[in-house]
């Protein structure tokens, strides 16, 4: 197994793999979406999710919805042994009665939906990510809070949340300058926010696992460029943190190559 971090009880692989791809969401353009969409039949998803666990990685993230979390459940069902870090639903007024369906299918952790803390960020009523903690607290798993904003982070921090871990994108895809031309320009990834992010990261007292890291792609023209981008996350966040990453294995063993990138990018870090 890669070497791990602790969330909770848990030993999760400081390698995490995600699950946009398996429902075409590529962050990059229509044709790599239809590309993921055409690819992931059931049995490919099952597939390099048991590959994933080959390399040496132990858990899986995804949102808490439909079909990830039956397709998931099912993998598990049949002899899979990854931990499933689940998050949330997305909408306030829908959350504890989709926090109770995902109960259903056995998570091993919680977190809030980074887009709806980023929300309550944007509206001012921060104060309710106490409240959805300690919802989540009540199902007797280990809690978390996603965000891509520093500021989210920030202020759980300095009002004593105490999550168990925290999830944070070094894109922030969600600034309102952003997500209002979205539709006209396309997703904006700005390097800028890596710093800004990573430094965030570096003083915040839970496990911590940046996302995000290959920019949805965008820093993956060649194979070095990914392992530099590996080197660059794990020289940037703490001891006890990991990396989240989609994998796509249509075209390259990905699960291989990112285990590989992860155990290099730890030596040479020295974290």
């Amino acid at each position: 197994m890669l070497p791990t971090m602790k969330i909770g009880d848990l030993e999760v692989t400081r390698l995490i793999v995600g699950t946009n791809p398996f429902s075409g969401k590529s962050h990059l353009t229509p044709s790599v979406d239809a590309d993921m969409k055409e690819h992931f039949t059931d049995e490919k998803v099952f597939a390099m999710l048991k590959r994933c666990e080959e390399v040496g990685i132990n858990a899986v993230q995804s949102r808490g919805s439909m079909p990830i979390m039956d397709v998931l459940y099912r993998y598990r069902q049949n002899g899979g042994n990854l931990l499933w870090l689940a998050q949330t639903g997305k909408n306030l007024t829908t959350f504890d009665e989709e926090l109770d369906e995902m109960m259903k299918y056995s998570p091993s952790a919680l977190c809030i939906h980074g887009e709806l803390a980023d929300d309550l960020l944007l509206t001012d009523r921060l104060e309710l990510l106490g409240v959805l903690l300690d919802k989540m607290r009540k199902k007797g798993l280990p809690v978390g809070i996603c965000s891509h904003f520093p500021q989210v982070l920030e202020y759980s921090e300095e009002n004593g949340l105490n999550p168990d871990y925290y999830m944070a994108s070094v894109y922030n895809l969600f600034q309102p300058d952003r997500s209002n031309d979205m539709v006209k320009t396309g997703e904006r990834f700005e390097d800028s926010d890596l710093p800004k992010m990573y430094g965030v990261i570096q003083k915040l007292s839970a496990p911590t696992v940046a996302l995000k890291i290959l920019g949805a792609g965008r820093r993956c023209q060649t194979q070095e460029q990914v392992r530099n981008a590996f080197i660059e996350a794990f020289s940037s966040i703490k001891k006890g943190d990991g990396v989240l990453v989609g994998m796509f294995d249509k075209y390259d063993d990905q699960p291989a190559l990112n285990a590989q990138y992860t155990l290099d990018a730890i030596r040479l870090s020295s974290k």
